[in-house]
């Protein structure tokens, strides 16, 4: 563990006071902590809690409000570009490599940098490549490229722009295989061998468990715990994450009959009519597999059990004539059509079913149904006619909840990560009419890799992870049991 009172020279990164504000939301508040060379720190926290906004200060992406950061020892107080915090030896590796995907791995490489000769710039690149431990083609177009080989390439351009004495890692390991995984763990200690600071953020705990020196959780946006990795067991970094919040007060209703039955690889997962149950699991793991299956958007379906009969569906459209409807993780790309009004984001499958079980949506009916949505969820924003782009990510969210909700009952509601990336208040309103869906009748299963989420919507839960299927039943520790759980699974993994 770095010691914060360290001269500024021994610092690599070191934060002192940041706060941002955007408007009157605090997103950060006080953060304060130094990295040294060659550290791993890992820095958690549930979505909201400021990871996302503390990289976006170092890399110039923001200014903080007040407070400020040095990178080797040079005091940063005002913005930095993003170019500027290259300079300084500050790289960053997103989920998804920010790289242009038609051009070479070449051009990619020198985009938006000053480019030496031709020849000169071919040499410089396999340098670089070669210091990440690959010999890709320098003539391939990025596209052709395989995911932990387009972070190599992206981690490479942050070499090109001299000594990297930064690296700060976003969720890397979301979408790799245990391969790309152990292979991008070994390079970045390689990088703290060589004196490299880094700061690595990710929802896949034993990822962080495995290579991290030291543990840094944020809350709310402040930091809340700040100790050397070993000396965290399962329960207390669980513990550490759950944050100082009641749960939310909701009513569990009696369960009626088995609405779903799935066999999976580690077990069946059950959900009766009004409850919610959660699938809790790592970032991109097989909780949302699962869900898709159930949906008919997965390109392989399999069967279950639909109200005591076997079901495989095809298609999303199969799956809603049956009741089966389906919200996906990401409302932009995969639920909303933004250049459409916000009623006929809404009401769009309504009118082209037709009259499926009965479902008939005239212009009439579905302003109506629009309007009692609107009410019920508290959507907020421009009128129905304006394009749902211009509503707030927590009102889209929200409309994208309406569609399947209101024009018709559900019969097996499906939520991927319903809440994600929306205030305390869209989250209530969230969580009321998912709750006011299983009364009513429905079962709901819940996707995430968020076990706050799953604890503030569900009345139990499963944890998957491979081939294993762990029951977690409701009670005081729930959130803390959800974490608890997915470590321990993840154990015999890592062993």
């Amino acid at each position: 563990m770095s010691d914060p009172t360290m001269a500024p020279t021994e610092q690599r990164l070191a934060y002192d006071g940041v706060t941002v504000d955007f408007g009157a939301t605090r997103a950060l508040e006080d953060i304060t902590f130094a990295v040294a060379p060659g550290e791993i720190v890992g820095l958690l926290g549930h979505n909201g809690a400021g990871k996302s906004t503390l990289f976006n200060v170092t890399t110039g992406v923001i200014g903080a409000t007040s407070g400020g950061f040095s990178i080797g020892g040079t005091r940063i107080d005002g913005r930095l570009t993003p170019r500027e915090a290259a300079q300084h030896g500050v790289t960053v590796i997103h989920q998804e490599p920010a790289l242009a995907p038609n051009m070479t791995v070449l051009e990619n490489l020198f985009l938006a940098r000053p480019a030496p000769r031709a020849a000169e710039r071919r040499v410089l690149a396999r340098e670089a490549l070669a210091a990440v431990g690959t010999d890709l083609p320098l003539d391939m177009p990025v596209e052709a490229l395989g995911l932990g080989e387009r972070q190599l390439v992206d981690i490479a351009r942050g070499m090109l722009a001299g000594e990297m004495k930064v690296l700060l890692l976003d969720e890397p390991t979301a979408a790799l295989g245990r391969a790309e995984t152990d292979a991008l763990h070994a390079l970045i200690q390689s990088f703290a061998d060589r004196g490299t600071a880094v700061v690595y953020v990710s929802h896949r705990l034993p990822d962080i468990m495995e290579v991290c020196t030291r543990i840094v959780v944020l809350r709310g946006g402040r930091l809340v715990v700040d100790g050397p990795a070993s000396d965290f067991t399962p329960a207390k970094l669980a513990d550490a994450l759950v944050p100082d919040l009641r749960s939310l007060d909701f009513t569990h209703v009696a369960p009626g009959a088995e609405v779903a039955v799935v066999e999976t690889e580690g077990g069946t997962v059950r959900a009766r009519a009004g409850e919610v149950v959660g699938l809790f699991g790592m970032a991109g793991g097989e909780q949302f597999d699962i869900a898709a299956q159930l949906a008919g958007a997965a390109s392989s379906p399999q069967p279950y059990e639909l109200n005591g009969e076997p079901v495989r569906f095809a298609s999303p459209r199969h799956a809603i004539r049956r009741g089966v409807f389906f919200v996906p993780p990401d409302r932009d790309t995969e639920g909303l059509i933004a250049s459409e009004t916000a009623i006929d984001n809404v009401m769009l499958p309504w009118f082209s079913l037709g009259g499926a079980r009965g479902w008939w949506v005239s212009a009439k009916s579905g302003a109506d149904v629009y309007a009692k949505a609107r009410a019920a969820l508290d959507i907020r924003g421009p009128s129905a006619d304006a394009e749902v782009s211009q509503f707030s990510g927590g009102n889209r969210q929200k409309h994208l909840l309406a569609r399947w909700l209101y024009p018709a009952q559900p019969t097996l509601l499906i939520l991927a990560q319903p809440t994600q990336g929306v205030d305390v208040g869209a989250k209530l309103d969230i969580v009321e009419a998912t709750r006011d869906a299983a009364a009513r009748g429905a079962a709901v299963i819940v996707a995430s890799s968020e076990s706050d989420e799953i604890a503030s919507l569900c009345d139990r839960a499963y944890t998957v992870l491979g081939d294993r299927l762990v029951a977690v039943p409701r009670s005081d520790t729930f959130n803390a049991d959800l974490l608890t759980s997915l470590l321990a699974i993840a154990e015999p993994a890592r062993a």
